[in-house]
């Protein structure tokens, strides 16, 4: 078996560079959708100005550009990369069953456990697809499409502004990407961590490192607490919109990114808040400095 540090580090290179792929078949899909439905928007009656009429023939295409984008997005190159991205999750539910076995060697999970895995798994299916995606960037489109035809638009700037919501701009992402760089690469951090909160709350884990590495939209909450220990009543501290382990970036009781809800308990599943890359891992005591514990017991959260 590999030893703990092997694992831990397999689990960070693991949630690294699955989302990087999902990322690149977001950007595809994206192409893909601008490439079937520029033509029906080509085809758009307008009137001799160039404006876009209301009749009977463009609410058609309104329904055709629908369907378009349900095809597209049940496509095989998006449906492979969201399997792919759903694996990940179970590869990565592996590795923190064979962390909890090096704390306790006969670990195996309870059944309720599993079960909320599932509920996790499927909440991140629902930001791929159905009503999060919908929410996200069908509905966006099309009501943008429907009131530039109330509006009677000009048809190349309406065309121009639906191209930048769909494959995005030099400033703003394409709404899938966007969708798969926030709601859905969070749900799968929740749902792997969700899990490990279960796991680490039967061994009765004291001990957290704070990993996941830097990116350059890494907010200042992760940045102060990466690769440092904590104790796990410092963590509930800030969950509860508390400074503590001598760290005071968090003002009025939040800090930027933060996820609504987030709480004493819920901080070990939501971490830093949206689109967090980061994981807090258990840490066996004897792998604790000294000088951290001096700070828990300094706060008064051990003896």
């Amino acid at each position: 078996m590999a030893s703990f540090e092997q694992l831990v580090k397999k689990k960070i290179a693991l949630f690294e560079s699955v989302p990087k792929e999902l990322e690149t078949a977001a950007i595809k899909t994206q192409a893909e959708v601008w490439r079937k439905i520029r033509p029906i928007l080509d085809e758009m009656d307008t009137d001799a100005a160039g404006n876009i009429e209301q009749t009977e023939g463009n609410i058609r295409r309104i329904g055709v550009i629908a369907e378009e984008l349900k095809k597209v997005l049940a496509g095989a190159e998006y449906k492979e990369a969201v399997r792919a991205f759903l694996g990940s999750i179970d590869e990565g539910v592996q590795l923190t069953n064979e962390i909890a076995q090096t704390f306790e060697e006969g670990f195996e999970p309870e059944q309720v456990q599993r079960q909320l895995l599932q509920i996790s798994k499927q909440n991140a299916i629902n930001a791929f697809y159905g009503s999060g995606l919908d929410a996200r960037f069908t509905q966006p489109f099309l009501e943008q499409l429907t009131a530039n035809v109330a509006a009677r638009a000009p048809l190349r700037e309406a065309v121009n502004a639906l191209e930048g919501l769909v494959t995005g701009t030099d400033k703003l992402d394409g709404k899938i990407l966007a969708n798969i760089k926030t709601t859905a690469t969070t749900a799968q951090a929740v749902a792997d961590r969700s899990y490990s909160a279960a796991v680490n709350e039967t061994l009765d884990i004291q001990w957290y490192e704070y990993l996941g590495g830097e990116i350059p939209t890494t907010r200042p909450f992760c940045e102060h607490r990466e690769g440092k220990i904590f104790h796990k009543k410092e963590i509930e501290a800030w969950g509860d919109g508390q400074n503590s382990a001598g760290i005071r970036d968090i003002q009025d009781g939040t800090w930027a990114g933060r996820i609504d809800g987030t709480d004493s308990k819920s901080i070990f599943t939501f971490v830093g808040g949206w689109n967090c890359r980061h994981y807090l891992v258990p840490v066996p005591d004897r792998k604790v400095p000294d000088t951290v514990k001096a700070r828990a017991r300094a706060e008064g959260y051990i003896d």
